[in-house]
């Protein structure tokens, strides 16, 4: 079955694909999950990042080479992707660590990137989180009242509720 799906992968990014880095990313995504040709996912994300360097293609890269037991590698590539991501991106990012029970790399995340993006609304959200963990639950409801502010509407009733949970002194990464 692999074997057809990457047969059929590789057909699909030499034609028009082949010019843009999604299809690549793909490709070695594909290949990274089901764990067969790592080679390939690496050649494929190298292929993703000449065409256009982004936070996914590189995290990618960083993730395939883990896979490879170049641990060294994926920290460079790590990083170079932490250094490009969105406040958004290094949310759900910190978001991954914690569920990976990675909770100071994930509160490390958190903090950094409130000083690179220290009006973005998830910034704040982090921040609550990182309070949360630390028992400061008056800092952790300013810090959700601060998302509040910026959020986007459909974030609101989940924020509201964090809000309740932390006066609660209920901690929010549970």
């Amino acid at each position: 079955m692999n074997d057809i799906v990457v047969v059929s992968i590789h057909q699909q990014v030499h034609g028009l694909n082949q010019y843009y880095w999604e299809g690549w990313d793909d490709a070695a995504s594909y290949l990274l999950a089901n764990k067969i040709d790592l080679d390939g996912a690496l050649k494929d994300e190298d292929q993703s990042i000449q065409l256009e360097e982004r936070y996914d293609n590189l995290m990618d890269k960083s993730k395939v080479l883990e896979a490879m037991s170049r641990t060294h590698d994926a920290e460079v590539f790590r990083i170079k992707a932490l250094e490009k991501g969105s406040a958004l991106q290094l949310y759900f990012y910190a978001r991954q660590l914690q569920g990976e029970k990675k909770q100071e790399e994930a509160f490390s995340i958190f903090r950094a990137t409130a000083k690179k993006f220290p009006d973005y609304w998830t910034s704040h959200v982090g921040l609550a989180r990182v309070y949360s963990g630390l028992g400061d639950f008056a800092n952790a409801v300013k810090e959700m009242q601060l998302a509040l502010t910026t959020a986007p509407d459909n974030n609101k009733a989940n924020l509201h509720n964090y809000v309740k949970r932390l006066q609660a002194k209920e901690d929010i990464n549970q």
